[in-house]
């Protein structure tokens, strides 16, 4: 009677530990690839974030109507370390002319008779707000990923 494993049984085991390891390997790859691509979404939306709150600190008397084009690199470390480049576009539009207020207050009615227009043609109006579409860019995997944040800056 033998005691003991055989050289083969040993080799097979060996075998099947490796192809376990090997599994494990590639798990923890796509595990990390999936933080990554996470982590890189949560650093665009807090980018897109940061730009609008700064229009919106700004006022939207004090922000110009146009287009901004601007870069940033953001440098992961931890469990998983990479350098992810964005690129980052904000369009500034006034709002919709439709939505425009009538000021009704005395001092515009005032300004509005001095300026020849009668009672019932006060068209003085003011403009509340700008639009402000931020959308930024940035590539994983050679593949490029984007997202877009709307709002509107008072």
């Amino acid at each position: 009677m033998k005691r003991g494993f055989g050289l083969i049984e040993v080799l097979v085991a060996a075998v099947v530990l490796g192809f376990l390891f090997i599994g494990l390997n590639a798990l923890q790859k796509g595990n990390r690839e999936s933080i990554l691509r996470v982590r890189a979404r949560d650093v665009a939306n807090v980018i897109a974030q940061d730009v609008i709150d700064s229009m919106s600190a700004l006022g939207s008397a004090s922000v110009a109507v146009g287009e901004i084009n601007l870069h940033r690199t953001h440098i992961f470390t931890g469990s998983v370390n990479a350098k992810v480049p964005y690129s980052i576009k904000v369009v500034v539009m006034d709002e919709d002319p439709d939505l425009l207020q009538v000021v009704n207050d005395e001092t515009d009615f005032m300004k509005a008779q001095g300026a020849g227009i009668g009672n019932n043609e006060l068209s003085v109006r003011h403009r509340l707000s700008k639009q402000v579409d931020v959308t930024v860019n940035w590539e994983f995997k050679r593949s490029l990923q984007s997202i877009n944040v709307s709002a509107i800056v008072r």
